[in-house]
């Protein structure tokens, strides 16, 4: 009596690099802000700028049927093969549920060789009204994560510290159909957003301190350029 049993379901060699690097949060108006993750980081902490988000909308995307959701697998791989304009490395994706996945209704099965270009991955845990999937932690391919130094995040809608700007990232000019232009269908559910043609030029900068578990990633705009609703002009 009294007495705890612990069932082991997973259990894998952690690589660890080198780290424990801060990295400074900036405080930066609501409008500005694309994303905020705070609690589940894996990954070395980082400043950089992104070049291209590519969003899987998680409201749209949980009422697609099985076999579209693998479509929406195989677009989000040409797309990140897509290199006009956009330097390797510099993509940040945000899904809902588990990226890499073999059940779709608990996220997106893509393999790793889809996303490797990606330098950030986000899962955000929402789906649609009434279903909300656990997220992988990174754990469907945990070691090219470490290896291709690919950092992992997952954002929880209404928690502190946690903020998703979907007014942003649905009303950016999408280039979706200008790299894909046979797959009208899906336009509104895989967005692709480059920093180039958002209105007025800002940057897009992602900073992640990992031993604090925050990820920011916001618009940082040249001198004199007015903010508006949404992050747009």
């Amino acid at each position: 009596a009294g007495r705890i049993s612990i069932n082991l379901v997973q259990c894998r060699p952690l690589q660890v690099k080198s780290g424990g690097n801060r990295v400074k949060i900036p405080d930066v108006p609501p409008a500005d802000r694309v994303l905020e993750a705070h609690g589940a980081v894996i990954g070395q902490s980082r400043s950089e700028t992104i070049d291209r988000v590519l969003f899987v909308d998680p409201a749209r995307y949980g009422q697609l049927p099985l076999q579209e959701r693998y479509q929406v697998a195989r677009l989000i791989g040409r797309i990140l093969r897509y290199e006009e304009g956009v330097p390797t490395g510099r993509i940040l994706l945000i899904g809902p549920g588990r990226w890499g996945t073999t059940t779709p209704s608990l996220g997106i099965p893509v393999n790793f060789s889809e996303v490797n270009r990606a330098a950030v991955l986000c899962e955000v845990v929402a789906m649609r009204d009434g279903l909300v999937p656990d997220v992988s932690l990174g754990t469907h391919f945990f070691n090219e994560l470490v290896e291709n130094d690919v950092l992992y995040m997952a954002l929880f809608p209404g928690a502190e510290g946690n903020f998703l700007n979907e007014d942003f990232l649905r009303g950016a000019p999408n280039r979706f159909l200008e790299i894909l232009p046979g797959e009208a269908a899906l336009a509104d559910t895989i967005r692709v957003i480059d920093r180039a043609s958002i209105p007025g030029a800002p940057l897009l900068v992602l900073n992640a301190d990992t031993p604090a578990q925050k990820v920011m990633c916001h618009l940082e705009r040249p001198s004199g350029v007015p903010r508006t609703k949404g992050g747009l002009q």
